[in-house]
């Protein structure tokens, strides 16, 4: 199985290369490997992947696999969450309200943590309370 998905993901079939993108970023089945993950991702997200965009989000947020680069991150999670990407969505709340790659807004904040809590997110609530009582 493991030759096929990696056959799979070399022709740029979308979810092998989601699949052998999130084994690589685990290390399961062989040692991490974080840069080419973030290829895989981005094969899948150019594909029209959801999961890849926000995967690939969250390495640019970080700088797994990649330059640190925040606001591409967040250029990612907004891709994902116009989706319908639920944590996508979450994320670029929390972006919001720490500034992270994004401008501080408590206001965008809520407004994605609301797209988040319409979506299912439990966090989301929380997120919520916790602007609340931060004005």
């Amino acid at each position: 199985m493991s030759d096929d998905v990696e056959t799979l993901a070399a022709a740029g079939d979308p979810n092998a290369c989601m699949h052998l993108a999130k084994r690589l970023m685990r290390g399961r089945g062989g040692p991490r490997n974080y840069e080419r993950a973030v290829q895989l991702f981005d094969i899948a997200a150019r594909a029209g992947d959801a999961d890849a965009l926000y995967q690939l989000g969250k390495c640019y947020l970080k700088g797994i696999g990649c330059p640190r680069d925040p606001s591409g991150g967040v250029s990612c999670f907004e891709q994902a969450a116009r989706m319908g990407h639920s944590g996508a969505t979450l994320r670029l709340g929390e972006c919001f309200e720490n500034g992270n790659g994004a401008p501080k807004s408590p206001e965008l904040a809520a407004w994605w943590y609301r797209k988040a809590a319409a979506l299912g997110v439990p966090r989301a609530y929380d997120a919520l309370l916790r602007l609340a009582r931060k004005r």
